[in-house]
């Protein structure tokens, strides 16, 4: 536990000291900071990647530079691969390294135990459905589910295969918007890109209250 908080803290440091942080929350200096590190930019990018979604920072940001600096074939295949190690690294921390620190800050919050009770009674539906319609915030589940006792391997596939249709529609309209610019047809691509994830919502809605899954927040209500 203590090795753990000292880890955090001195990455927390550094990061701070070097700007890292004020760099992950700004969108012109991220996108021209990639862009100009050339080949290095892929390393770069997945780095800061994994950076951001360990300290709880959206990656929403970091996808939309992908689609600029990329393009739409890179770009997605970039962020799928940043995202899924991403993940996986915040639930083996959450599993092996900081399990103690992370159930006493994180065992009564209504996020924690709504996703182990839903991982109890209905495996890996709960995290398909939870990935798939924003219950929660995506960076926190990570860590969530490290504390349950879904199998790693099972977890970090399921993660990667539902975090893809998002991925790819965000890195395609940035890319459309960045070489296209703002037209009738990107306007019109923009409309079905979101109503396709609109429909995807509301399949897996379906399903949950086909198979009877709960995905209510509240962990008391029965």
């Amino acid at each position: 536990m203590i090795l753990a908080c000292l880890f955090f803290a001195v990455v927390c440091y550094l990061l701070h000291a070097y700007g890292l942080f004020s760099l992950l929350t700004d969108f012109s200096r991220l996108q021209a900071v990639v862009q100009q590190s050339g080949t290095r930019g892929y390393a770069l990018y997945v780095a800061l990647f994994i950076l951001a979604t360990l300290f709880l920072l959206p990656g929403s940001l970091l996808v939309i530079v992908a689609g600029l600096v990329f393009g739409n074939v890179t770009g997605t295949l970039l962020s799928l691969i940043a995202a899924t190690l991403a993940s996986a690294l915040s639930f083996l921390f959450a599993r092996w390294i900081g399990r103690d620190i992370l159930l006493k800050y994180l065992g009564h919050t209504a996020v924690f135990q709504s996703i182990e009770k839903g991982i109890r009674r209905n495996g890996s539906d709960y995290l398909i459905l939870t990935r798939l319609i924003p219950l929660f915030p995506y960076n926190i589940q990570n860590y969530a589910y490290g504390l349950t006792s879904i199998p790693f391997w099972r977890y970090t596939l399921i993660s990667a295969v539902t975090t893809l249709p998002g991925i790819f529609i965000y890195t395609l309209m940035a890319n459309e918007l960045a070489t296209q610019g703002l037209t009738a047809l990107f306007v019109a691509k923009l409309c079905l890109s979101g109503g396709v994830l609109f429909l995807l919502v509301q399949v897996a809605k379906r399903y949950a209250r086909y198979r009877k899954i709960d995905l209510r927040k509240d962990p008391h209500h029965e």
